[in-house]
């Protein structure tokens, strides 16, 4: 059974699909989307921090995401 990330109820409901064609769920009790195995990376605040002193440095973006283990397009 599927439980919801934010408030771990039960009470999940199917929620059509977005541009990537994995399925969306909602939550019934606290309305919460979510897809069922998200493949997001929760970014440290250190890694954060990291970026900013290299960004200071004047490395060019790829080469930051490259080091740090980011995506292009979040950086």
């Amino acid at each position: 059974m599927l439980d919801c990330p934010s408030c771990q109820s039960i009470k999940v409901v199917k929620n059509g699909r977005p541009h990537d064609g994995k399925q969306n769920h909602k939550c019934c009790d606290c309305g919460c989307q979510f897809l069922e195995h998200s493949q997001q990376k929760i970014i440290s605040q250190e890694t954060k921090n990291l970026i900013d002193r290299l960004l200071l440095k004047k490395i060019s973006l790829a080469g930051i995401a490259r080091f740090c283990d980011v995506s292009g397009p979040w950086l």
